[in-house]
């Protein structure tokens, strides 16, 4: 009695008032937000050396992921409105916290669930999320292993012919916040040939061995889905996407090309903001209290082990969707892959803008070779990137040259527009549904408190601030006239793609060019 009695007085009021300061801030925030306006880049600016994460953001112990000090952010990057306001922001993470202890669980009913923590307000800047049709009854494990943001864990399994797999085993060595259950999970696929599908057979996890007929089986399959879009959002979208990829690309490519060099002026819009936008949300959302540790289920020990662990195994073939596809054996199975399909049509784009902009500029693989700047580039580019780009300087006057480089700078493209769309932004349609896919797997079998699904609601409604957007001209760049056409045919590209794709009804799970930002900065 006396607990009700407390918490109708005094901890329902509190929470009403926190939710609230927080709702509104990130409301605030969605508001005042416009699209970077990228200038024409200029020399002169000094030469940024990364350091460990350690250094460069004191309270994050990250020794082997590699960030430039707040000292180094190019002048032109410099907002000074937008670094006091996330100073600010994190203050307010321990002075007024958007976590409450003691809170009871979300409701029952999903939809009640997210209508009263995605308020009218929010949904007066964005709409509210769609259920994908892969969550309408029992989660299709299947269906998400070929469609969706998850594809790109489906790998084909040695040896065992019709045989795939999600391995997501590693996930278990990490500590995870108390009364959770681990998310290391290996899910395995079969295909139905007469379907043209994959099936989820067994699912191995903290629950041990399970399959269909085991009544563990919807209880794993949340499992395998909170473990995916962990991994997802943690691993390949933070670490991969905004701090081994874009941070290192923007660095080396400021280092090494001069603001007269067509390649610059060519990846200017995928860089510019990089090291800005990285120090202000990485304190936002790694610091102790930030969105990571309050959200997901590592604990911040864990979340940083895992981070340090998981940094150097960054692979620029995962930004190629037919040869990571290809490598991952996915292919000609006797299965559909739409997801596959989706992205490489969005690849092929970026790949024929980039042979065709090289083309401008360089007679033939010969004419590449002597060009010491480009050199400069991937020296650097192969020293910083986690595993290097796959060029090499020596390889720049052979035959092939060209169309090499062409695919590395379609590749850079699609990581900042395509990849960190997918992986980012895209996710609100699958993550907020808890009912399906936890963002947290309680050993109880309670659902997330409200707090924890607050934080999450407000953390992916700010994925989707307004951006640049690729399809703008980014023309004005270009060092002449035909540079200038190519960037234009190149917008003109995507948004006949889009309109090709709108004569389909539209899909929860498919990638449109109308949705890709031109780079990772808010």
């Amino acid at each position: 009695m006396m607990a009700r009695l407390m918490w109708n007085l005094v901890w329902r009021p509190l929470w009403f008032v926190r939710r609230w300061f927080w709702n509104l801030l990130a409301i605030f925030k969605s508001v005042l937000n416009k699209p970077l306006v990228i200038p024409v880049p200029s020399d002169g600016g000094r030469r940024i050396e990364p350091v460990t994460m350690a250094e460069a953001v004191a309270g994050l112990p990250l020794q082997r992921v590699m960030a430039a000090r707040q000292q180094d952010i190019p002048a032109d990057e410099r907002q000074t409105t937008k670094t006091l306001f996330y100073r600010l922001q994190v203050w307010l993470y321990s002075a007024f916290s958007p976590m409450q202890a003691g809170l009871p669980p979300i409701n029952a009913d999903p939809e009640l669930a997210l209508e009263r923590s995605y308020t009218a307000l929010h949904r007066w800047r964005f709409a509210a999320p769609t259920l994908p049709a892969e969550y309408l009854g029992s989660p299709d494990l299947g269906a998400l292993a070929v469609r969706g943001p998850y594809a790109c864990y489906t790998q084909r399994v040695d040896g065992e012919p019709g045989v795939f797999e999600w391995d997501l085993l590693s996930l278990s060595q990490y500590e995870h916040q108390p009364g959770l259950r681990k998310l290391g999970v290996l899910v395995r696929f079969q295909v139905d040939t007469r379907r043209r599908a994959l099936n989820a057979t067994r699912i191995r996890s903290a629950l041990g061995d399970t399959t269909p007929a085991d009544p563990r089986w919807e209880q794993a399959k949340k499992l395998a889905l909170c473990a995916a879009t962990t991994h997802l959002s943690l691993v390949r979208h933070f670490n991969w996407v905004h701090l081994a990829g874009g941070a290192m690309l923007a660095i080396a490519t400021r280092n090494q090309l001069p603001a007269g060099h067509p390649l610059l002026r060519l990846m200017f819009p995928y860089i510019y903001g990089t090291q800005q936008s990285n120090d202000m949300v990485t304190r936002g959302q790694m610091l102790r209290g930030g969105d990571f540790d309050t959200v997901f289920s590592f604990s911040f020990e864990g979340q940083c082990r895992l981070f340090d662990d998981s940094y150097g195994a960054f692979d620029i073939v995962h930004n190629d969707p037919p040869q990571d596809a290809r490598r991952r054996g996915v292919l000609g199975q006797g299965f559909e892959t739409p997801t596959e399909d989706n992205l490489a049509q969005l690849f092929e784009l970026m790949l024929d803008h980039a042979r065709r902009y090289l083309r401008i500029y360089f007679a033939d693989d010969a004419a590449l070779a002597q060009d010491t700047a480009v050199a400069a580039w991937i020296d650097e580019l192969n020293r910083l990137v986690p595993n290097g780009v796959g060029l090499a300087r020596e390889t720049l006057g052979q035959t092939g040259a060209m169309e090499a480089l062409a695919r590395f700078i379609a590749r850079c493209i699609y990581l900042v527009s395509a990849q960190h769309e997918l992986l980012g932004s895209f996710v609100w349609n699958y993550q907020l549904w808890t009912h399906r896919q936890p963002v947290r797997v309680y050993a109880s079998g309670q659902r997330e408190p409200l707090d924890v699904y607050q934080r999450l609601v407000n953390a992916n409604f700010n994925l989707n601030v307004t951006r640049r957007m690729l399809e703008y001209d980014f023309g004005y760049l270009a060092l002449d006239t035909e540079g200038a056409a190519e960037m234009k045919r190149f917008s003109w590209a995507l948004e006949m793609e889009q309109r090709g794709m709108q004569k389909q009804p539209w899909t929860v799970w498919k990638l449109y060019p109308a949705a890709l930002k031109a780079n990772i900065n808010a």
